[in-house]
């Protein structure tokens, strides 16, 4: 019986890297010995149509598409770490907290914040990757096309959700201003410090 894996997230606003980070991660986490599994959410095609259908017309139902999502996604991740797996993901249930944060009155954010922690598995390591959103914004308008959500005052709200969600030694900050190869760097030293 292997021993389980280790379950790390990537983390922040758009602009900030993630897709590159957990992509680049999984070849020194191979070199050093690990088998890994990589996730990218959201992983249903017509779930994520949906979602961005939704965004910013209807809040809740664009976020309960991700939670669907995640919902099917679990068993997955669950396999990959009962056989010892590190497994990386490129966003979390805490990207669906932050994101949707804006658009949901107190009352039905607290909701839906229960049956998020219900559903979602809680990773074991969250490296946040932390930048500025003027910068993020300049990051995402160089890249093309723009999502609903990448606006400078909707990434604002979605920092300030994430800055409050931030819980060391669990959450590491990452600093996202710099090249890609200081932002890879920085998260080795994460894993690394944290055994893996």
């Amino acid at each position: 019986m292997s021993e389980r894996g280790t379950y790390v997230a990537v983390e922040g606003i758009d602009g900030t890297g993630k897709t590159v980070l957990a992509t680049r991660l999984v070849p020194p986490l191979l070199a050093r010995g690990h088998s890994v599994s990589s996730f990218h959410e959201p992983t249903d095609r017509f779930l994520r149509e949906q979602f961005q259908r939704l965004t910013k017309v209807d809040a809740l139902g664009a976020a309960l598409c991700f939670t669907v999502d995640r919902a099917l996604l679990r068993p997955e991740i669950e396999r990959a770490l009962e056989q010892g797996d590190v497994v990386v993901q490129d966003r979390s249930f805490y990207s669906t907290l932050a994101y949707q944060y804006p658009g949901l009155s107190g009352e039905a954010y607290r909701e839906f914040e229960r049956i998020e922690r219900e559903l979602a598995l809680e990773p074991d390591l969250v490296l946040y990757l932390d930048a500025p959103v003027d910068l993020a914004m300049r990051r995402v308008e160089g890249g093309g096309e723009r999502s609903a959500t990448e606006d400078e005052p909707y990434l604002t709200r979605v920092k300030r959700r994430f800055e409050q969600m931030f819980q060391p030694p669990k959450w590491v900050r990452i600093n996202a201003t710099g090249n890609p190869e200081r932002t890879l760097e920085q998260a080795i030293n994460a894993l690394m410090a944290a055994g893996l």
